[in-house]
């Protein structure tokens, strides 16, 4: 047994002795030590390299991460062996090289595509620097398959022109400028001429058509709804307020709901608005007059209103959901 120990282990084997005799001090000890104090091989570095990557990249984690003192110890303490790369080395080096391989794989997989469709947007991040993307959708054995081609900083003016031209660039980088069978875009005038010269088939975004012709409905009893943004703003500014009508559904045994305010993007956060507006009716009714708050109340024919355009508006925000549901059960399959 004690050969086949040492063949499989490369350390040193204590020998056996009589009881009450004594080995030579730290003789085991230090044979284990020298065995787990082995240094890691480079592929086993470099693939614990590659996992550290992922995870920075999957949970949009710093670079900053390999310096935190607390992470360095956590790796320590899961195998001290492992060398954590600096911060240069993981953003330049390492996620460099899977994002090399990435592409890679991925320019020979819509090569072999026979037709794609795009999807491209414009946006503006919260420190005003100005974003465009294009992602690429195509058929691979019988499943769809999204994949991102490019996300890139566009500074200059949102013109048909330059946008066309852009989407032209990525479109010829990738070499699918041929094999265009739609580009699905929003409603925007700019993006939509930039289509025309592209010969490529234009489909607007389903989600944004409905935001579009909803907000337009809306301005029908914009008045109305003005002042429900006014009441929800004026208990999210007042915590004494909030605590009141916390205070007053519990006393209506009702369940404590926290007013929601409106996104000026997306159109059924205005129905969410109203809806739970509705759930909260006679809660808030009740803790407006006893703070005498600073706000116009709902009158009894404009909560019918409401009432009315949640009932017309509930379709639509089914819809809105079902299609997100939809994204997100593909991309967790796939």
């Amino acid at each position: 047994m004690l050969f086949g120990v040492e063949a499989r282990y490369p350390c040193e084997v204590p020998e056996m002795y009589e009881p009450g005799s004594h080995p030579p001090a730290s003789t085991t000890q230090s044979s284990i030590k020298q065995f787990l104090q082995k240094s890691l091989t480079p592929a086993r570095q470099n693939a614990i390299d590659e996992e550290l990557a992922k995870m920075v990249a999957r949970d949009f984690q710093p670079f900053s991460i390999v310096e935190d003192v607390g992470f360095r110890s956590y790796s320590h303490a899961l195998n001290p062996m492992y060398a954590v790369p600096s911060r240069k080395t993981l953003s330049q080096k390492i996620i460099a090289g899977l994002y090399d391989a990435a592409r890679a794989s991925l320019q020979e997989r819509v090569k072999r595509a026979s037709a794609v469709c795009l999807t491209t947007d414009c946006w503006t991040s919260r420190a005003t620097t100005s974003f465009m993307s294009v992602t690429c959708h195509f058929i691979e054995n019988y499943s769809m398959v999204s994949s991102l081609l490019d996300c890139f900083e566009f500074s200059d003016r949102h013109t048909s022109e330059n946008l066309a031209e852009e989407l032209l660039r990525v479109a010829r980088e990738w070499g699918v400028e041929h094999k265009v069978v739609c580009c699905v875009t929003d409603n925007a005038a700019n993006i939509t001429r930039a289509i025309q010269p592209l010969k490529w088939t234009h489909h607007p975004c389903l989600a944004h058509t409905i935001n579009l012709f909803v907000r337009n409905a809306l301005r029908a009893m914009k008045p109305t709804v003005d002042k429900v943004k006014a009441i929800v703003e004026f208990f999210h500014r007042s915590t004494a307020a909030t605590q009141k009508l916390k205070s007053t559904q519990r006393q209506m045994s009702m369940v404590e709901l926290k007013l929601k305010q409106e996104c000026v993007t997306r159109w059924n956060s205005t129905f969410h608005m109203i809806q739970r507006m509705l759930e909260s009716k006679d809660a808030v009714t009740a803790t407006l007059a006893v703070i005498n708050a600073p706000v116009v109340p709902l009158s009894q024919e404009e909560w019918e209103a409401l009432q009315e355009a949640c009932s017309v508006l509930e379709p639509f925000d089914q819809v809105t959901v079902f299609k997100h549901h939809l994204i997100e059960l593909y991309y967790d399959t796939y």
